[in-house]
């Protein structure tokens, strides 16, 4: 009895070392690193242990994310700056982060911010405080920039040639999709037209009441001038280099970002390894008519301008199916070299 309860022990002992510090790779040192991806509507940090040599994510200890509606805030200022009160959250939601990565055993922090913080007028003076404040090292990067890190971190989660792959992700403020080229380049199409940028376009143009919060309720007839809308936009705005690969060439679409893998699965009621442009057009149908209380959730006010958007660029680009993923600038962060 004495020898099993001490096998036991020095079993849950080595379990509970493991979840608090990195081991040892043979390549080198496993580095257990946190990673803060600050988007415009919330706040991720991802946990992992780290072969630092090799790039490669070993192990992820946690998740965590928390809403901060940066762009929403930017969207309803005239002078395009961020309230106090929503960076306060974030500094709040940022320090409460770090301690629990710290708790975590973590070694090493680093911190992304994308465009809407380039488009704050104090934006970059709320970067430095955020590094003054919580200690952790952040920056403001380029969409380019965000849209490298999420590619390769998609590339490393799915299969198959790279020249087939589209990562397609909308947040609160910017839309980007990302593609290789044949010469290993890589080709993007960025835009301002997103979720919160939708919906206030929703709110102005299709409604022509730019006081609401809220779209909620949406008639039948209001989706409708809105997905052509979405059509329009993104027939005229996606390069048609891209747009053409995309219809004529057989892509697998990765969908990351709050949009594609919590709004679409959120509201179709179950989560798939990949929604149809049918389950979106289905969904939407449901929820056209329901107020913001009938939606239930936190981001009620975009949630259905976000169906709409999402099917009108898979209607535009001939997109038939998307395989949501949960990946964010924080997982392309943990393994690039340039950032720690």
């Amino acid at each position: 009895m004495k020898s099993f309860f001490s096998r036991g022990l020095l079993i849950g002992l080595l379990v509970l070392l493991s979840a608090t510090f990195p081991a040892w790779t043979e390549s080198g040192q496993t580095i257990r690193r946190a990673a803060f991806d600050i988007g415009s509507a919330t706040i991720k940090c991802k946990i992992a242990d780290v072969d630092v040599e090799n790039g490669r994510v070993l192990r992820t200890i946690e998740e965590i994310a928390r809403k901060a509606d940066f762009a929403l805030s930017l969207e309803r200022s005239k002078r395009r700056v961020l309230s106090g009160k929503v960076m306060d959250e974030g500094i709040a939601a940022l320090k409460e982060m770090k301690a629990r990565a710290i708790e975590r055993g973590t070694r090493q922090f680093s911190a992304v911010g994308a465009r809407c913080f380039h488009e704050a007028a104090n934006g970059r003076d709320y970067f430095s405080r955020i590094t003054r404040e919580t200690g952790l090292p952040a920056r403001i990067i380029s969409q380019q920039q965000a849209s490298m890190l999420n590619f390769h971190a998609v590339r490393q989660r799915m299969n198959g040639p790279e020249l087939k792959l589209l990562v397609w992700d909308i947040g609160g403020n910017s839309m980007q999709m990302t593609a290789r080229n044949a010469d290993a380049s890589l080709a993007f199409y960025m835009d301002e037209m997103a979720s919160v940028s939708f919906c206030k376009t929703v709110m102005d143009v299709i409604q022509g009441q730019p006081e609401k919060n809220s779209p909620n309720p949406i008639s039948p007839s209001q989706a409708a001038r809105a997905l052509d809308f979405a059509k329009s936009y993104a027939r005229l705005h996606v390069p048609s280099e891209l747009a053409t690969r995309i219809r004529e060439g057989d892509m697998r679409v990765a969908g990351i970002g709050g949009v594609h893998y919590y709004c679409i699965p959120e509201l179709m009621g179950v989560r798939q390894p990949l929604f149809t442009r049918e389950d979106v057009r289905r969904t939407l149908d449901r929820y056209m008519g329901k107020t913001d209380a009938e939606i239930d959730s936190p981001y009620a006010p975009t949630r259905v301008s976000d169906l709409i958007l999402v099917l009108g660029y898979m209607d535009s680009l001939g997109i038939t199916s998307v395989t949501p993923l949960r990946i964010n600038e924080a997982d392309g962060l943990l393994t690039a070299p340039e950032f720690w």
